[in-house]
């Protein structure tokens, strides 16, 4: 990809060279990022969860799958007084299939048969997954991602705090190659992202993927608009945290 930002400010691009040469400089280890159907679930969604491989990951590999979340319980003293409290859940997936590795934009079907229906409790939802290495079942890396569960027609309000790195949506297109997203970072979050149409990953973005503020993710995606039209998926990845979020169904006409 081109690297020249056309129209951005001098700061910026300085932070994106900077946030691109402290990733080269600390990265260490393959990364495989988590991409789901979208980052805020509605009643009857359900939650497709595939590894996406940045870079070769070697095997033999496999992987177990498991969601947190938190439901209200109430809860009575010896008094006879109820409150409310919160109650852990969670939820683990037999082990996949051994798999000889990952090759650098595999896309892994890891799971698609969590879903949320009706009476779901609203609030965050936890995805851990742990691929294990070799006969011994050495955890290779531990990967996670958290979605939203929203339903307007929930008399439950969510349980338990919000989700710590959630992509949003895009706020503002500053120009044909950088993009604004609104999401929830991590503070001193290092980031790379990958753009996929369908199960095809049309960019990595090894570079220019960085906060602006506790609110705002910033992309710098060179030659967008020498891209064929059409919506597309941005997964972005944290580095050392190994958390993933994907924000679906970005509109490539729309931003120019």
């Amino acid at each position: 990809m081109s690297t020249t930002f056309r129209g951005l400010p001098a700061a910026l691009i300085l932070v994106a060279l900077t946030s691109g040469f402290s990733r080269h400089v600390l990265a260490q280890g393959p990364t495989v990022a988590l991409r789901t159907t979208g980052t805020i679930m509605r009643p009857g969604d359900c939650l497709r969860l595939e590894a996406l491989a940045l870079d070769d990951m070697p095997g033999p590999l496999s992987a177990e799958v498991t969601y947190r979340y938190a439901v209200p319980v109430v809860v009575r003293d010896k008094d006879g007084n109820e409150s409310t409290a919160t109650k852990p859940v969670v939820l683990r997936r037999p082990a996949g299939p051994t798999m000889e590795g990952l090759n650098r934009l595999q896309l892994h079907l890891l799971d698609d048969t969590f879903c949320f229906g009706q009476g779901a409790v609203p609030g965050r939802y936890d995805v851990e997954v742990a691929l294990r290495s070799g006969p011994s079942g050495t955890v290779a890396a531990s990967l996670r991602t958290c979605v939203a569960f929203d339903d307007t027609n929930a008399f439950a309000a969510p349980a338990g705090p919000a989700c710590d790195f959630l992509v949003r949506g895009l706020k503002r297109a500053e120009s044909e190659d950088l993009l604004t997203l609104d999401a929830d970072l991590p503070p001193g979050g290092v980031y790379r992202g990958a753009l996929l149409r369908g199960s095809s990953v049309e960019a990595v973005l090894d570079e220019g993927v960085f906060a602006t503020g506790p609110h705002e993710l910033t992309v710098l995606i060179p030659g967008l608009a020498q891209q064929p039209g059409g919506a597309v998926d941005l997964v972005v990845v944290e580095r050392f945290s190994h958390a993933s979020s994907t924000f679906v169904r970005l509109s490539l006409p729309a931003i120019r």
